[in-house]
C-alpha cells in the first residue's frame, strides 16, 4: 500500500513540474479516494496484509482527513475545471463521503447533495450511482 500511495504522490509532483496541473489534479482525486477507502474500512483484507501494511495504515488513519481536504481544496481551486463538471462533482462526492465516515451529517449531506446535482446533469453515471449507493449505507 505504501508503494502505491508513494507512486501516486510522485505522479502528482511529476505532472506539476511538467505543467500539467489538471493531470496532477486527477491523481489528487485518485489519492483522496485511496485514503477514503482506507479510513472507511469497507473491506477487510487478510490479517497478513494488515500486518504488512500496519505502518502506512496507522499513518493514513491519523492523517487522511486533513490530507483529503487539502487534496480536494487544491482540485477545486483549478481554474481549468468546470465548477459544474464531473471533476468537481467527484471532489464533492469524496468530501461528502469523508464527512459521512467522520459522522458529520450536515457537511456530508451538503457535499453529497452538490455532487448529486452535478452528476444528475450527466444522467445515470457511475459516480452518481456510487454516491447514491454510498449515501444510503
Amino acid at each position: 500500500m505504501a508503494l502505491g500511495i508513494h507512486f501516486i504522490e510522485e505522479a502528482i509532483v511529476r505532472r506539476e513540474k511538467e505543467g500539467y496541473r489538471t493531470n496532477a489534479d486527477w491523481y489528487r482525486l485518485f489519492l483522496a479516494e485511496v485514503y477514503l477507502q482506507i479510513i472507511a474500512g469497507h473491506e477487510k483484507p487478510p490479517i497478513l496484509t494488515l500486518l504488512r501494511n500496519l505502518p502506512i495504515l496507522l499513518k493514513v488513519t491519523v492523517t487522511a482527513p486533513s490530507r483529503i481536504r487539502a487534496l480536494i481544496a487544491h482540485v477545486m481551486e483549478n481554474p481549468h475545471l468546470n465548477p459544474a463538471g464531473h471533476h468537481i462533482g467527484r471532489a464533492e462526492m469524496i468530501l461528502g463521503l469523508l464527512y459521512k465516515v467522520k459522522k458529520k451529517r450536515v457537511p456530508a449531506l451538503e457535499h453529497l447533495t452538490k455532487a448529486k446535482r452535478i452528476f444528475s446533469q450527466f444522467g445515470q453515471t457511475r459516480y452518481w450511482r456510487e454516491s447514491k449507493r454510498r449515501s444510503r449505507s
